[in-house]
């Protein structure tokens, strides 16, 4: 895992969620835009993802991944292509279809994605669908890349609610996109249902929710996109 390392509390910074989506902007005023960040970032779940599950002729790991509507769900999208065309059987299952994502630059991401999942032969489920359910539970590993930052507590309820429900029913190992989804990245407070979390990997640089419920994010990976946060912080 080249790009990743483990979570140091004495080493890493972990910022407030306003912070961090500074810290992006300014990110991005210098050269780096946020669509390049979310490649980065889907390649980061990818790598892990190829790690702990390595494809082979013997054994090829399903992978199911969670999306939903936002950036958060963009990082998912990407994982899910990358995988794909790496010959992965991977089942994606978004809140929101690819054309009806309206965030950039998630909405850019599903729609290449989309037609790479289409080519390699990876269904993309509908979260209501029957099949959806069926592929949270054979899957070896769960992307979780429901809900990001900007959830900031209270009930999780209708699509991401049954699927984050699917994947803590499931044995899969689920892999979280930035923050287990219905975690506050601000309070570290598990929202109900909260997603349990085997591995998190939080981007550019740790959220304080984070570093104050380790426990809730499992093995907790910062990926730093190519980005020195302390020269942007």
């Amino acid at each position: 895992m080249k790009d990743l390392h483990d979570f140091d509390a004495t080493d890493d910074l972990a910022l407030d969620v306003a912070d961090v989506t500074a810290l992006e902007q300014r990110i991005a005023a210098s050269g780096t835009s946020l669509s390049v960040l979310m490649a980065r970032a889907g390649a980061a779940l990818a790598e892990l993802v190829e790690s702990i599950a390595p494809l082979e002729h013997e054994h090829q790991p399903a992978v199911t991944v969670l999306c939903g509507s936002g950036n958060n769900g963009g990082d998912g999208w990407v994982c899910a292509r990358i995988l794909a065309q790496k010959g992965y059987p991977v089942t994606l299952v978004p809140t929101r279809a690819a054309a009806e994502v309206k965030a950039q630059p998630a909405r850019d991401a599903a729609a290449k994605a989309q037609s790479a999942l289409e080519s390699a032969g990876c269904p993309v489920l509908s979260p209501d669908a029957d099949e959806a359910a069926a592929a949270i539970a054979r899957a070896d590993i769960v992307v979780d890349a429901l809900l990001g930052t900007g959830f900031s507590g209270g009930a999780v309820t209708g699509a991401a609610a049954r699927l984050i429900e699917a994947a803590n029913a499931s044995t899969a190992l689920v892999v979280a996109a930035d923050v287990p989804s219905g975690l506050s990245a601000q309070t570290g407070e598990p929202a109900t249902p909260c997603a349990r979390a085997d591995y998190t990997v939080t981007m550019i640089c740790a959220k304080t929710g984070l570093a104050a419920n380790r426990a809730a994010c499992g093995r907790l990976l910062v990926a730093p996109l190519g980005v020195d946060a302390r020269h942007f912080a």
